[in-house]
């Protein structure tokens, strides 16, 4: 996995993130550069976040996908964006 430094992805990514999943607060948005098991380009995609209540929306993690593909295509990004999600509390206990 190569981690990603180019902020024009990063930062397209981190503001359709921000804006479905609202309202919880995204830390922090990392991505890597990775390939699926057929050796096919895709993006690992690691949301930290912080919420009031229990977990993130079902429905707004369902459609992360969907709503990236066209603020994607339009700087030339077509590896598919694959998920993982953290709380920052999950995320300092890992690192610690």
């Amino acid at each position: 996995m190569e981690r990603i430094s180019d902020a024009n992805i990063i930062e397209t990514i981190r503001k359709v993130v921000e804006a479905q999943l609202a309202p919880a607060r995204v830390d922090r948005v990392d991505v890597a550069y990775d390939l699926d098991h057929d050796g096919d380009p895709l993006l690992r995609v690691r949301i930290v976040f912080e919420i009031d209540g229990d977990r993130l929306d079902p429905k707004a993690v369902r459609g992360l996908a969907r709503h990236l593909r066209e603020p994607l295509e339009r700087i030339a990004v077509d590896d598919f964006p694959v998920f993982s999600f953290a709380t920052v509390k999950e995320d300092r206990a890992a690192a610690a």
